[in-house]
């Protein structure tokens, strides 16, 4: 059977949720992706010839080739379920199924599909608030955390729009943490969820509405911004733009969720990468750039601001900072999509994917970044171009998402299996 956790979502597909300069935009795109899905339509006919269904949307749909649907509705179970879009028409689609089910399906009620989503659930929520966490019985089950509320005393609708992030073993309501949490600071534990200072409300943060400066400079104006999020059952990547359309910086990378530990039994191999913003007199440089900047995102190897495991190896103490790194391509620091391998690589005429390891700050290697190769080449295709000409690769479809890096737009770029399974 093909795997059909790995999922791919973008705020150009049709009926993708948008996010805005709004508090809140942020909770209602993950909703959408990760829990509920979207892009509901009701199917007028299903038939099947030969291993391959035919749904027909007369008003026209809103899939693409290799996304994951879900259809409901029919009488034969072989038509119900998630399938994975094969090829569209402006009125049609296909997917493959199983047996020979009567052709065309039946239903008692009606025949609809929709976009799938990752399948987490969202156990805690408040307004503007939420708790996400993986069903997938394998994961240790820790929580993504966010409060994408509007910021009390002070904060007004004008200023940047962002989601306090954090792991949290788990939690009594959504706003009372139990057990680790991370990031974490001993000396100051309310850091990522409370005012700082006076222009300064937590640490950790996905942004999706900024400009330069601190927080209180804007919002970057009205508009939808540009996004990706990519991912399976227990870890997804994010990427967001700060302004209407691409952005002026292009798109920061976020992620949280488990990797693929070296450490049998590990309960606390969960990652967060967010923007590393807390306020400080002495180096306001961090606030001012209104994306990733330096060594912000995980295009960056070995750079480990903003990216946190909730507890080390050992299972025990406080949260340890990781980096992301590869095969070593030029002695030195990597930038992902940024490699100095010519492209195509001339041996083999071909694109180059490597395997991304998790090292925590204190030099152990973790584990692996399911699903995230790294590119030793220099942004070898166009954003968002699916590829399967990679070595060593075959039978593998990959998404290669453009991000920041630096000043530049698209100044790096990532690869993501988008066939599965990624463990």
């Amino acid at each position: 059977m093909p795997d059909l956790t790995v999922k791919y979502f973008n705020s150009g597909m049709t009926g993708a949720p948008q996010l805005a300069n709004n508090w809140g935009d942020l909770v209602s795109m993950l909703d959408a992706c990760l829990v509920n899905g979207f892009a509901l339509k009701a199917i007028d006919t299903l038939t099947s010839a030969g291993g391959i269904a035919t749904a027909t949307i007369s008003s026209g749909h809103a899939y693409r080739p290799d996304q994951v649907v879900l259809i409901a509705g029919a009488e034969q179970p072989e038509y119900s379920g998630q399938f994975r879009v094969l090829t569209t028409t402006t009125t049609t689609f296909t997917f493959a199924v199983t047996g020979t089910p009567a052709s065309p399906a039946t239903t008692t009620s009606s025949l609809s599909a929709k976009v799938a989503p990752l399948g987490w659930e969202k156990p805690f929520a408040g307004t503007n608030k939420a708790a996400y966490r993986s069903k997938n019985p394998q994961s240790p089950q820790n929580l993504l955390l966010i409060d994408n509320s509007l910021k009390t005393p002070g904060y007004t609708t004008s200023w940047a729009k962002w989601a306090n992030v954090g792991i949290v073993e788990d939690l009594a309501d959504i706003d009372t943490i139990v057990g680790a949490q991370a990031p974490y600071d001993p000396n100051n534990p309310t850091q990522n969820w409370k005012q700082v200072a006076a222009n300064q409300w937590g640490w950790y943060k996905w942004y999706h509405a900024r400009q330069a400066g601190y927080d209180n400079s804007g919002d970057n104006g009205g508009g939808n911004r540009n996004w990706v999020l990519v991912g399976d059952d227990r870890l997804f990547f994010l990427f967001c733009s700060t302004a209407a359309g691409y952005g002026w910086y292009g798109r920061s990378s976020y992620c949280f969720g488990d990797i693929t530990s070296f450490k049998a039994g590990d309960n606390y191999a969960t990652v967060l990468c967010a923007d590393d913003l807390y306020w400080s007199n002495s180096n306001s440089s961090y606030s001012s750039y209104p994306g990733q900047f330096n060594n912000y995102g995980l295009v960056s190897s070995l750079d480990f601001t903003g990216k946190v495991l909730l507890r080390n190896h050992t299972q025990l103490g406080n949260p340890v900072r990781f980096g992301v790194t590869s095969l070593n391509t030029n002695n030195g620091q990597q930038i992902c999509g940024r490699g100095p391998t010519p492209f195509p690589n001339g041996a083999d005429y071909g694109l180059w994917l490597l395997p991304t390891y998790v090292r925590q700050e204190d030099g152990h290697i973790r584990g692996l970044m399911p699903g995230m190769l790294w590119m030793p080449q220099d942004r070898p295709y166009s954003d968002q171009t699916i590829v399967d000409n990679v070595v060593g690769q075959a039978g593998k479809r990959f998404l290669l998402v453009r991000s920041q890096y630096s000043s530049e737009t698209e100044g790096a770029q990532i690869a993501f299996d988008i066939t599965g399974p990624w463990r």
